[in-house]
């Protein structure tokens, strides 16, 4: 009975695990806040609509009324992680000695403090640094927007500027493509992105989780979780039939999680973002820095919106060709393959450098 009880307490101390319950619990209040959200958010703008107000409420008011039920539900679980962040840094304190700022998991660099023997990965300085983020950029985006020609090639998508795709799909919404304004749209967001992902999933949540377990199940699990994360958004399609009830937000979170039984969704979709993740620990593992991981997370995310800015999926292709081809470049499993070669990329360019024989006697 006292071991059974040790075994749990032990369990209920380890980060990984309050890390997941974090993200269950973000999720159930988020699910609890999001009708109260949207009855506030709809009421300000019934309340605001044809008077004159300060510029910054006129705004939200706006965006509050033209917003679905679906997007009040993604704020609200922006809102429950965030006010959930504060307990959760006093919860991975839990039974260590009192330190600094600079000591705890949530540094910009982990400590040396944080790893345990010698199982932990703390961040270190990368000479190479602008060189691997440059590089891993160049790669990611290069070879996915290459991927991306092939399907225009293919038939599977169309420029929104075309007449008709490769295979004479016509092109019922044809448009200019601005490329200056796709960049300048793409670019910061993508930098920005990258940015603030890698701190958090692959500079804080890794080293959390390498100090935890071995680096293999440190970076699947890891991997797991942040597919789990981008797999949360609600469906094209999902509705809600009275989205003031209280159980709007358990309904919608159901609906989310029903995708998870897709097949299709499953390995077009979240097997991708798996992958992506995989490729961006192990970048960082290998590298012992962000650099890398930054670069490749920005340049995926930037050659997705390049692609989306300037094309057009063909509708009514067969359902198998959908396995191989999604409506976009982050869903098939062409688009997974172009990870895994990535990753390959990262494994050979990553590997250390062996020093040169000296044969002088």
């Amino acid at each position: 009975m006292i071991r059974s009880f040790m075994a749990v307490r032990r369990a209920l101390q380890s980060d990984v695990i309050k890390i997941f319950a974090y993200v269950a619990a973000s999720l159930a209040l988020g699910a609890l806040l999001a009708p109260w959200l949207y009855q506030i958010g709809k009421g300000l703008s019934e309340v605001v609509e044809g008077r004159q107000s300060n510029g910054a409420i006129n705004f939200v008011a706006k965006a509050a009324g033209r917003a679905d039920f679906p997007t009040f539900f993604n704020r609200a679980l922006m809102l429950s992680a965030l006010v959930l962040l504060f307990p959760l840094m006093g919860w991975l304190r839990l039974g260590r000695g009192p330190g600094s700022f600079r000591d705890t998991p949530w540094s910009l660099r982990l400590p040396d403090s944080v790893v345990i023997l010698n199982s932990g990965q703390p961040l270190k300085r990368n000479p190479q640094g602008w060189w691997q983020a440059g590089t891993g950029f160049v790669i990611a985006a290069g070879l996915l927007l290459l991927s991306g020609w092939l399907m225009l090639q293919a038939g599977c998508f169309m420029w929104k500027d075309a007449a008709a795709s490769t295979k004479g799909a016509l092109n019922r919404f044809p448009q200019a493509i601005d490329w200056g304004k796709a960049v300048k749209g793409a670019l910061p967001g993508a930098l920005i992105v990258a940015v603030i992902e890698e701190l958090l999933f692959r500079g804080v949540l890794l080293g959390i989780f390498l100090r935890a377990m071995k680096p293999a199940p440190a970076i699947a699990s890891l991997s797991f979780l942040f597919a789990f994360v981008h797999f949360l958004s609600p469906p094209p399609l999902a509705r809600v039939p009275d989205p003031e009830a209280a159980n709007a937000g358990f309904i919608l979170l159901g609906q989310i999680f029903s995708r998870f039984a897709d097949p299709l969704s499953m390995v077009s979709r979240f097997s991708i973002l798996a992958m992506v993740g995989v490729v961006l620990a192990y970048a960082r593992y290998r590298t012992a820095s962000l650099w890398l991981p930054v670069g490749l997370h920005a340049g995926w995310v930037f050659g997705i919106g390049i692609f989306k800015a300037a094309t057009w999926p063909v509708a009514g292709l067969p359902e198998v060709v959908r396995w191989l081809v999604g409506l976009s470049l982050l869903e098939g499993l062409l688009p997974l393959s172009v990870v895994v070669a990535t990753g390959v990329l990262v494994h050979l360019m990553t590997r250390p450098v062996e020093p040169a024989a000296d044969y002088r006697s």
